[in-house]
């Protein structure tokens, strides 16, 4: 019994410990690396990233938790460019979370108005969400650079360049300034 207990139980048991405790960049879920690496296509528009960040661990957690909140997210939704980001379900993924797409893309074109702000919920997650992104975007551009020197070397189907990773930043840089406004940025 001694021996069962010293050869399995106890490596399981630090094992599992060490398993629990693995993150990423910033603290955010492992996981999200290879969620990101498999959605990363070359045919990624802006349109496509808040579909692809709405596959992460974090935000697929993301629940409606108040009959205020869905109204809120029901107005976002009606939104063409909000209906252009959300990503069609497929068998493999299923749907995604959409109330941080719907989040993201309402603060981009700031559809909030401030009485969606007194409401915690989307207040709260909204926060979350534009704290999490930046260290998403880090995770996603050193992915998108991984697939590309893979395929230049040959060893990935999908034709990653420096497109994708320009893709990324612009859409970055329209986050952060609050603002989808110009689609150029050189305009």
């Amino acid at each position: 019994m001694f021996f069962v207990v010293v050869i399995f139980l106890v490596p399981a048991f630090f094992l599992s410990q060490i398993k629990a405790n693995e993150q990423d960049v910033g603290g955010v879920d492992i996981d999200n690396r290879k969620i990101f690496t498999e959605m990363i296509n070359e045919n990624m528009l802006m349109k496509h990233i808040p579909g692809i960040l709405a596959y992460s661990v974090e935000f697929s957690q993301m629940k409606v938790r108040s009959q205020g909140e869905l109204d809120i997210l029901k107005r976002i939704k009606q939104m063409d460019a909000v209906k252009e980001a959300i990503p069609k379900g497929n068998e493999k993924r299923g749907p995604p979370q959409v109330k941080p797409i719907c989040l993201l893309m309402a603060h981009m074109y700031s559809a909030l108005e401030p009485s969606d702000y007194a409401n915690e919920g989307i207040s709260a997650d909204l926060e979350k969400i534009l704290r999490t992104v930046p260290l998403f975007f880090d995770i996603m551009l050193s992915q998108i650079m991984m697939l590309a020197q893979f395929y230049k070397m040959g060893r990935s189907p999908k034709k990653i360049t420096a497109r994708n990773i320009m893709t990324l930043i612009q859409f970055s840089q329209n986050l952060m300034q609050g603002g989808w406004v110009n689609k150029d940025p050189y305009a």
